[in-house]
């Protein structure tokens, strides 16, 4: 995770607006969502009658908690309801009530939705931009060191990669935390016990998934691995097919990429298993938690041990199952993010490359050539091996030819 921030650190802030623009619609979105299942325990109880208490008004301003005085007034209204118009009509009130919140909660979403889009392409095209940008001022000798097609892999499989994982995951990375929180702080407000409870259990499901994580960040890794590899052997022989044709070497180079393609496909098919295990394994999780807390909680109400009545633990529940959807999506998008990150991993070893070749910070402009170009004891080599060594060379100026035009090497005069 802290990688994934020291990314959003480093592309994000142009897009600040969006970004607070999508936290507001996602926290609209979670409280709308909690107010339309609150609906459930008022339904419950007058489809089954379950409650003749009769309640009174309480003024907002009472010497009371804030949370007994807001659920004593919503059920005085709903009782009032049923007094006036009846069972049947209250029941159709609510129902529509519940349905314009789900259509608010609904906009809320798709605008959370919208607000992500221009974050996700901007900062996509901003990584292509820098990689791009670099690529032009490093020098040539690191082009010699690095394989082409390792380096068009990067710029296209991996970039490509970042965009369908990490940039993919921000909705869920931004909008998930919210509900989580939004989710959590009603459950304890429903019943600190049963939560208390609730996250007693919930370390060992996070352990699992965040084990799977890690193995699946260093499958990825290979896997981009063996594809540049794959990318490299099919630059090489796009470049060199003349040679291997002349020589006969098609059967070795189909076999060399076979051997590598092979490779691939092992591994990643071991990163898809993974990835794939995630919403299964999340889904058969959630359901043993709610299985658990539904056997703790059903002990405590059918032994009147409980603080909420039957209605109330239906409502915890449900909340408890909405709870277990974000989490999933979650640790779905954190696999997602494990496996961008090594694809980050390799594209900024070429954003993060240094010019072994500094550039003067206050060079000295040559508009003429005054006289000559001298090259004294020059020599260059390719790592351990000299190619040239000790060259010397004089370029005179002549003075019927312009600069930049004037050669003279072994008295061969061009103009």
């Amino acid at each position: 995770m802290k990688e994934f921030i020291h990314i959003l650190k480093r592309f994000i802030p142009p897009y600040q607006k969006y970004l607070i623009l999508n936290i507001f619609f996602n926290i609209l979105s979670a409280i709308l969502n909690i107010f339309s299942f609150t609906l459930i325990i008022p339904i419950l109880q007058i489809l089954f009658k379950l409650s003749n208490q009769v309640y009174k008004f309480i003024p907002w301003d009472a010497d009371m908690s804030f949370k007994n005085i807001a659920l004593n007034n919503f059920y005085y209204y709903v009782t009032d309801l049923i007094k006036v118009y009846g069972g049947s009509k209250t029941l159709l009130i609510l129902g529509i009530f519940l349905s314009v919140m789900t259509l608010m909660k609904t906009g809320a979403y798709i605008l959370s939705f919208a607000t992500i889009i221009p974050i996700r392409t901007g900062v996509v095209r901003d990584i292509r931009r820098q990689f791009y940008k670099k690529l032009l001022s490093l020098p040539i000798g690191f082009f010699s060191e690095e394989r082409k097609g390792d380096i068009m892999a990067r710029m296209s499989g991996d970039v490509q990669e970042i965009e369908t994982s990490i940039m993919s995951s921000l909705d869920m990375l931004f909008k998930n935390p919210i509900l989580i929180i939004m989710y959590f702080a009603t459950l304890v407000a429903i019943s600190w016990e049963l939560t208390l409870f609730t996250i007693l259990i919930l370390p060992g499901i996070g352990w699992l998934m965040g084990n799977i994580g890690k193995k699946l960040k260093r499958k990825s890794l290979v896997a981009q691995t063996q594809w540049s590899d794959m990318m490299s052997q099919m630059e090489e022989t796009l470049g060199g097919l003349r040679i291997i044709k002349a020589f006969n070497a098609e059967h070795k180079m189909d076999n060399r990429f076979d051997h590598t393609n092979n490779e691939y496909r092992h591994t990643i098919s071991k990163v898809n298993i993974r990835q794939q295990m995630s919403g299964p394994m999340s889904e058969f999780l959630g359901t043993v938690l709610i299985v658990i807390v539904l056997w703790f909680g059903g002990t405590l109400i059918l032994r009147n041990t409980s603080t909420i009545d039957a209605p109330s633990f239906i409502f915890y529940l449900v909340m408890l199952y909405s709870l277990i959807n974000p989490l999933k999506e979650f640790s779905k998008a954190g696999y997602a993010v494990q496996k961008g990150l090594a694809s980050m991993d390799r594209v900024d070893k070429i954003l993060q490359a240094e010019s072994t070749m500094p550039i003067s910070e206050n060079p000295i402009p040559i508009k003429d050539l005054k006289e000559k170009i001298v090259y004294k004891d020059v020599s260059f080599k390719y790592e351990s091996e000299y190619v040239l060594k000790h060259i010397n060379l004089v370029i005179p100026k002549r003075k019927d030819c312009s600069f930049g035009r004037t050669i003279r090497i072994r008295k061969v005069y061009t103009c």
